[in-house]
Order: structure tokens, then C-alpha cells, then sequence
């Protein structure tokens, strides 16, 4: 028996990425980055994001089959992120996507992205010896080289015997399982009930936590993306310094919302600049209150879930899931309820990448279902976890 290796691409946002993976083994996941190209406009701009995607494509999958040593010959089939996402960059990815499967005479395979990042902590590394910095990743904007990366060179291919273990590992997994996925686009509490089948339990009814966190990073001039300087200034912050407040405690359900709490951050950083210019102790200590208020409306939320229903695991996914502080938040609502927090091995396997795009395919192969000819396949972008397939 061959084993399934999958080619997966994903372009759902401001990211190119293409992946190998076999089962939840991921061979190569590499991705080409759009950052300096947003920058100016302090957020993605979805026609710069397609061009730039047109011209990464070809190189990312050239490179992800590459450093998985494997030729399209090899594959099972090919996978791509079908939604949601952004309408112009969505097309990209499924173009191509169908091109590969048609050339090849290969399975077509749509997946919801959400689903790839709620099922992104099974995904494990074709070495143990690598290190989460070891991800392969490319800016081909930055380097100049598309094909150019960082990453352990792994051995070409896994055993039948290998691929079978990984599978019989995973068939130890309790259910149901509560995935939190935490990004700029999503924040939702989703209810696992077995790989495949989902239910949104809760969700953001504006803004998603990484977006208003952004948001905020324009308002004291940290730029684009800022997550990541946030976390690292609120480390050097007070988070008690300012309060902000707490929404939807009297929703009755587990929906989030964060745009007042962008709006009460517009409000006092207005005020506080237009009598001088904020200092850098000012600026930490506000990062830290507002990064903390994001995180207590989850893990409020969160601890409401949990109260209600009964999970034997919670899974961690979503670009913000990289943040130590949210990571450590849910962990202690984790505690009274005697359960563990799971997150990707590697921080670049929470952001949008295409190897979890390879995991979910990788379980629809190995259940069976029926794929239709790729023709058939268009991207969409409202695409709901908990609605019908997209295929």
C-alpha cells in the first residue's frame, strides 16, 4: 500500500503556502509571505494579495514538492483551501489547485480552513529532531529567491508501517473535543464531535480578536500586523493600568464581541494624545490592559462553555493562538476543569499555512468520501465550519 501523500495549497488570505503531508505527517509547508506588501495600506489588500499570489504560487509548490522529495507522480491527491477567506485570493489557490488535479489525473479535495486550523495540533514533523523554527518558510519578497527557505532537510517519503502508526495513534482520541480558533478573521468556539463533524457553540459578532487587536496597534502607531508587538510590549506593561470593558456577559450564550472594545480604546488613546504624545510606558501599559481585555472576553466565554458542556480535550488553533499570554489564560479556565490545553507543535503551524489545509484532506482520504471532478470545485468565502461541505 502507498502511502496517501497529499499536495495541499492554501491562499486564503495574505499568505501563499503550499504543503506535503502524509496523514498528519508534514513533509514541507512553505510559505511565502505578503507582509511587506500590506504594510502601507495597514491591512490586507485583497487585489495586491491575488497578484501577489499569481506570481508565488508556481515557485511555493515547486518548492513544497521539492523539499518533500517526492514527484507529482507520488500524490494521492491535491487538496486547497476553499473558503472562507478573501474572494480574489481564494481564486487563486483553487485555480491552481484544479489545474495540478486535472494535469495529474489526481483527486481534487476542498477543505474549510477553519477545519485546517482546528485540526492543526495533530500535525507532527517527518523528524522528531526539528524544531518549531525549522518550519519551512520563504519571503520572496524579502530574499528575492521564491524557492528560497529555511528547514531540516528531511528523508524522502514514509513507510507503510510508519503512515499506519501515526493513524492508529489518533484513533486513541476521546471525543467530543473543544477547538478554540483564535484569528484575525475568526474567533469561534467549535464543538468536535468526531473529525469531520462540527458545531459553532460560539462566535464573534463583529470584529475577530487578531483583527481588533490590529486595529488597536494603528491607534498608537505600532503598524501592520501588530499582534506580535503587542504581546511583546504588554510584556513590559501594566495590564491593570487601563480598564476596558467586558461584552456580552448578559448575551446568555457564548458569542464574543470586540469592536467596543476598540471603540473605548479609540476613545481614551484619542484623549490621552491630544494632550501630548504618549510615552513608551503609556503605550506598554496600554497594550497590556487591551491585550488582556481581548483575552478575558474569550476565556469568559470560554469558561461558560465548559460549564455547560463536557469535552475530554481542548485544541488551540488560529494566528493569535501563538500568543503566550492567551495561551496561559486558557490554560488556568482550563484547571478547575481538569483538563489540558493542545496547541500546534510549531508557532508557524497556527498562522495560515497549507499544511493543515493537508491534515483535514488527509482525513477525508483515509474516510472514504467521494470527491467530484475539480471543475466542479469554486471558491467560498462565507464558508461556514458547521455547513454543508464545500465540495
Amino acid at each position: 500500500m502507498k502511502s496517501p501523500y497529499i499536495l495541499s495549497i492554501d491562499t486564503s488570505c495574505d499568505d501563499t503556502s503550499a504543503a506535503v503531508t502524509c496523514g498528519t505527517v508534514v513533509l514541507s509547508n512553505v510559505v511565502a509571505s505578503q507582509i511587506q506588501l500590506h504594510k502601507q495600506y495597514g491591512g490586507v489588500f485583497p487585489t495586491v494579495a491575488k497578484q501577489a499570489h499569481k506570481e508565488n504560487i508556481e515557485p511555493v509548490v515547486k518548492a513544497a514538492m521539492r523539499k518533500a522529495h517526492l514527484q507529482f507522480a507520488d500524490l494521492a491527491a491535491v487538496a486547497v483551501t476553499q473558503g472562507p477567506g478573501l474572494a480574489p485570493a481564494l481564486e487563486v489557490g483553487v485555480e491552481a489547485a484544479k489545474n495540478l488535479a486535472q494535469k495529474y489525473n489526481k483527486p481534487l479535495i476542498p477543505v474549510n480552513h477553519i477545519e485546517g486550523h482546528i485540526l492543526a495540533v495533530l500535525a507532527r514533523p517527518m523528524d522528531s529532531r526539528v524544531k518549531p523554527e525549522d518550519d519551512n518558510v520563504c519571503h520572496p519578497r524579502e530574499s528575492g529567491d521564491p524557492l528560497e527557505s529555511t528547514g531540516f532537510r528531511i528523508k524522502s517519503g514514509m513507510t507503510t508501517e510508519q503512515y499506519q502508526k501515526t493513524q492508529t495513534e489518533l484513533e486513541k482520541q476521546k471525543f467530543p473535543v473543544l477547538a478554540i480558533i483564535v484569528s484575525g478573521g475568526h474567533t469561534e468556539f467549535i464543538k468536535v464531535s468526531s473529525f469531520g463533524q462540527y458545531e459553532r457553540l460560539g462566535f464573534t459578532v463583529d470584529d475577530a480578536a487578531g483583527e481588533a487587536l490590529d486595529k488597536f496597534g494603528r491607534m498608537v502607531d505600532l503598524g501592520y500586523p501588530a499582534g506580535a508587538l503587542i504581546e511583546q510590549f504588554a510584556k513590559l506593561g501594566n495590564k491593570n493600568a487601563f480598564q476596558f470593558p467586558l461584552p456580552m456577559t448578559t448575551s446568555g450564550n457564548a458569542n464574543m464581541s470586540f469592536s467596543g472594545l476598540k471603540t473605548s480604546a479609540r476613545n481614551l488613546t484619542e484623549k490621552m494624545q491630544a494632550g501630548d504624545v504618549l510615552v513608551k510606558q503609556q503605550v506598554y501599559d496600554l497594550c497590556a490592559s487591551f491585550q488582556y481585555a481581548v483575552f478575558h472576553a474569550i476565556t469568559y466565554k470560554l469558561n461558560k462553555v465548559l460549564t455547560e458542556q463536557q469535552f475530554f480535550a481542548v485544541w488551540l488553533g488560529g494566528g493569535v493562538a501563538s500568543n503566550v499570554a492567551l495561551r496561559s489564560a486558557i490554560r488556568k479556565t482550563l484547571q478547575p476543569f481538569k483538563l489540558r490545553l493542545q496547541v500546534p507543535h510549531s508557532k508557524r503551524l497556527c498562522s495560515d499555512n497549507a499544511a493543515m489545509i493537508g491534515i483535514a484532506a488527509g482525513f477525508k482520504l483515509e474516510h472514504g468520501k467521494t470527491f467530484l471532478n475539480p471543475e466542479s470545485v469554486e471558491r467560498k468565502p462565507r464558508w461556514e465550519i458547521d455547513q454543508t461541505d464545500g465540495s
